[in-house]
């Protein structure tokens, strides 16, 4: 009869993509080598195998030194070399080439469950259930400090911050032998080993620990089911605490973009968290017993988990994100802050109100897409017909407008009489009932502040004088409309001077509407 646990892992989001067997022992480490198509693991059984990501299979043989079981692998930052520790006490290098231990450093007396490297390279910290912590100089091959007293009774997890000017500690509290310290992470100086700062609020031993790559926030995960996140500046906790575990958290990992935390558990899950929110992703990814480690690969797109079923499993990060809605969760935070800040150019009001797709025509560069939803109506005048309408009425040659422009009645070309002509509006003219303005849709958003200079002009004309009219200047003289036109009473034209050619240059010259146009 099948656990429940294996029934699970038959729905998508809970199915790994690939399940690596092998090892005869409990699998205690994993972690992706570099150009992605490669990982390494390490076993109770004592040795360190290489597999192929895709297919599942093992490449080469064995990297094995003695028979002792490896607890913790971590890679060098050049990709070139793997740091182990295990139930013997001492810190290998390997060659990720040759498979080849190239250095063995004997100190810690119990084993080592934590290894980690500096960012440059040069050294390597080392956590024992001895209750110290070792740093070694890889040039060197030998100790750099001498051995920290932590004051936990056993060390579960040292890792350097991202300078290397700090380190933290995490282990067992001595909930169960008052002699020892009961504060379960501390923080300490990388070169001269001083104690910084200890942190409360595990109420458990500490068993993983973890840096943001900005070295601001330092995470740590405990047997008392918890992970709680620390503001290195003030050493406060921030943020809520992550408690959806219901057993020990045994290791947590940050993807390279620093948006998703991974956690895994005693209780045979591992669980992706959001942590622009602090919420989990997802259901949890159900293996078949407790699970030990976890790693992002490079591109934070693959999870890698070993389990105490012998065997390790890759999870696909971009299927559960898509499955929950959270896909930008892949994005780094820098390409979502450009993103926020590329605001689309905002078109200029004007006073003129023109049609959507008034400008359209064979002036429009042919390389330009545009959306159909805003292209012009069929029987709107092209942009060609009109700078030629334009152009013979300043020329002379014409003065009515075209019939194609008659049609369009949210046109409003007002032209002054000549100087001296100026006369009242007609009977005629004061009982028409004044028409609602066309107003056109835009793309401005609610309460722009762009506010263009002819528009701000605009004044409220007196009584006597159309409403509609539209007055450039304070002082301006008023623009009164000649007769209307039995067409469209909104489109006058009266000798083409030079009022008629700023105006029918505001009308042309707006933006408005140019269909994205720049």
């Amino acid at each position: 009869m099948s656990s429940p646990i294996v029934e699970k892992q038959k729905s998508s989001q809970d199915t790994p993509s690939q399940k690596f067997e092998g090892h005869t022992d409990s699998v205690y480490g994993a972690l992706h080598l570099p150009g992605g198509q490669r990982m390494v693991t390490c076993s109770e059984d004592g040795s360190l195998r290489v597999w192929n990501v895709k297919s599942g299979m093992q490449i080469g043989d064995d990297w094995r030194d003695g028979e002792s079981g490896v607890y913790t692998i971590a890679l060098s930052p050049d990709g070139k070399k793997v740091a182990s520790g295990g139930e013997d006490g001492a810190v290998r290098l390997w060659d990720i080439d040759t498979g080849k231990v190239i250095a063995k450093w004997i100190g810690h007396t119990k084993s080592v469950w934590s290894v980690c490297w500096s960012q440059d390279g040069q050294r390597v910290l080392s956590g024992s259930n001895d209750g110290t912590v070792r740093e070694w100089d890889v040039k060197n091959r030998e100790t750099i400090l001498a051995p920290v007293e932590t004051g936990h009774t056993e060390v579960f997890a040292a890792v350097y911050s991202p300078d290397t000017t700090m380190f933290a500690t995490g282990g067992y509290n001595g909930s169960f032998n008052p002699g020892y310290d009961k504060s379960p992470v501390k923080i300490w100086d990388a070169k001269t080993g001083e104690l910084v700062a200890t942190l409360k609020g595990h109420t458990h031993s500490v068993l993983c620990l973890a840096w943001t790559t900005d070295g601001k926030i330092l995470m740590s995960g405990s047997n008392d089911h918890s992970i709680r996140t620390w503001d290195t500046a003030s050493w406060k906790q921030i943020r809520a605490v992550l408690d959806a575990h219901i057993n020990g958290v045994f290791a947590i990992a940050i993807s390279p973009n620093g948006r998703i935390l991974a956690s895994t558990s005693f209780d045979n899950t591992a669980q992706l968290w959001n942590l622009d929110n602090n919420q989990p992703i997802g259901s949890f990814l159900l293996h078949a017993d407790s699970v030990f480690s976890v790693s992002f690969s490079a591109d934070g797109k693959l999870l890698v988990t070993s389990c105490n079923d012998d065997n390790a499993y890759t999870w696909n990060v971009c299927m559960i994100a898509k499955e929950t809605g959270l896909d930008d969760l892949l994005l780094d935070n820098s390409v979502l802050a450009a993103n926020a800040t590329r605001r689309p150019v905002q078109p200029i009001k004007v006073s003129h109100q023109v049609p959507r797709g008034f400008f359209d025509g064979d002036l429009r560069s042919p390389n330009r897409a545009h959306s159909s939803a805003r292209r012009a109506p069929r029987d709107s005048p092209s942009r060609t017909r009109l700078f030629h309408w334009v152009r013979n009425l300043l020329s002379g040659r014409q003065s009515s407008v075209p019939t194609e422009l008659r049609k369009h009645r949210s046109v409003v070309v007002d032209v002054p009489y000549a100087k001296g002509k100026r006369r009242n509006a007609s009977a005629r003219e004061k009982g028409r009932p004044i028409p609602k303005k066309a107003v056109a849709s835009s793309s401005r958003p609610p309460n722009s502040n762009v506010t263009p200079q002819s528009s701000s002009a605009a004044q409220t004309q007196p009584s006597s004088q159309p409403q509609h009219a539209i007055s450039t200047s304070s002082t301006t003289p008023a623009v009164v409309p000649t007769t209307a036109s039995s067409t469209n009473p909104h489109v006058t034209i009266k000798n083409a001077g030079h009022w008629t050619r700023f105006w029918l240059f505001i009308c042309c010259a707006s933006t408005e509407y140019n269909d994205g146009l720049h």
